[in-house]
């Protein structure tokens, strides 16, 4: 896990240095921007935004919490690194998702949520579990190439599955070449054009799409 201390002004942005980027994006009707910037930890305690959130490249010494938001916005994580989790259940984000060549050293929940537009997480690494379980997307779903890793404690493991149970996808769902060392779950999974499982692998058997309901071509 990356030790980071240092942004690229000198210093980790303060509480207060947050507050105002959120308030004078918020005046100025644009993304608040914390990108290539180096944050302890990320939550917000307010339930809308009225703007999306840049975090591209961004360094989060802690976990990222915005479950229950409502974000009119994008939110950008490309190239984010996260040392802890990234949570998002129940969020409703009215635009993109990008988790494009992240990293997080955490789990990642979208139990719940609902993305407006479409969620792209190519190349995206994560240690612990990826559960979209409930989420809605209105676009697609694109995990192309990543890798789901199980995360290792002193005396507790927790596997690097990926959840897809319930989730609707209006758009196809791309799984091409992703790597999970635990299962891939798609159990009443529904997407409404294809399911492209071209090279996916998991190490906890065969992936069932018995139960998948798939609008269009399903191509491995």
């Amino acid at each position: 896990m990356n030790n980071i201390n240092k942004n690229g002004n000198g210093n980790v942005l303060s509480q207060g240095e947050i507050i105002n980027e959120l308030m004078l994006a918020q005046k100025e009707n644009r993304p608040a921007n914390f990108s290539n910037k180096i944050i302890s930890d990320f939550s917000m305690l307010t339930e809308r935004m009225n703007f999306g959130l840049n975090l591209e490249n961004a360094k989060i010494l802690g976990p990222v919490f915005l479950g229950d938001i409502v974000m009119f916005g994008d939110l950008n994580m490309k190239g984010t690194i996260v040392n802890g989790s990234l949570y998002l259940g129940k969020a409703d984000i009215k635009k993109d998702l990008i988790l494009e060549n992240s990293q997080i050293n955490g789990a990642i929940s979208l139990v719940g949520a609902k993305i407006g537009g479409n969620i792209n997480a190519r190349d995206l690494v994560t240690v612990g579990f990826l559960s979209l379980s409930n989420t809605k997307i209105s676009g697609d779903v694109i995990l192309e190439n990543t890798a789901i890793e199980s995360a290792k404690y002193d005396d507790l493991m927790v596997r690097g599955d990926a959840f897809f149970g319930t989730a609707v996808v209006k758009g196809s769902l791309n799984l091409g070449k992703m790597k999970t060392e635990g299962k891939i779950d798609l159990e009443e999974t529904e997407v409404g054009s294809n399911l492209v499982l071209t090279g996916a692998e998991s190490k906890k058997g065969n992936i069932d799409t018995a139960t998948t309901k798939i609008g269009g071509k399903k191509i491995i």
